[in-house]
């Protein structure tokens, strides 16, 4: 009787492992969230990235656009069942307004939060009397 259900736990086992494994694709891609908003003349899009390291982080930036990539070493650790974190990505945000490459961009990575500020080019602020 025992013998039935080994091939057929062994099936379930390597599939858990694909669906992990195609999981861990698809985050490559939406990883990391965004979040994309104005303040004071400048664009600040802000990118949640636990886990990595400032010194692997890279950041560049066209007239619409800001490319994240990053990349880690797996962890290794023989007793680990599930490993659904991606250990490279990449994100390409499309912006919403033209980047002013006059003025120097600012990156800052703090508690897992990548800042990123950008001036905008042709945002005047209008001073109200």
């Amino acid at each position: 009787m025992a013998t039935i259900y080994g091939p057929l736990r062994f099936m379930a086992d390597e599939f858990v492992k694909n669906v992990n494994d195609r999981a861990k694709e698809v985050l490559t891609y939406l990883y990391p969230p965004v979040r994309i908003y104005e303040e004071s003349g400048e664009l600040v899009i802000e990118a949640d990235m636990p886990g990595f390291e400032k010194k692997d982080i890279k950041v560049t930036t066209s007239n619409m656009s800001v490319e994240i990539s990053a990349s880690r070493k797996p962890p290794e650790n023989e007793n680990m069942f599930v490993n659904q974190r991606p250990d490279k990505i990449w994100k390409s945000v499309r912006l919403p307004v033209e980047l002013d490459h006059e003025v120097p961009v600012s990156a800052k990575y703090s508690s897992g939060v990548l800042t990123i500020k950008a001036p905008i080019k042709g945002l005047k602020t209008v001073k109200i009397d």
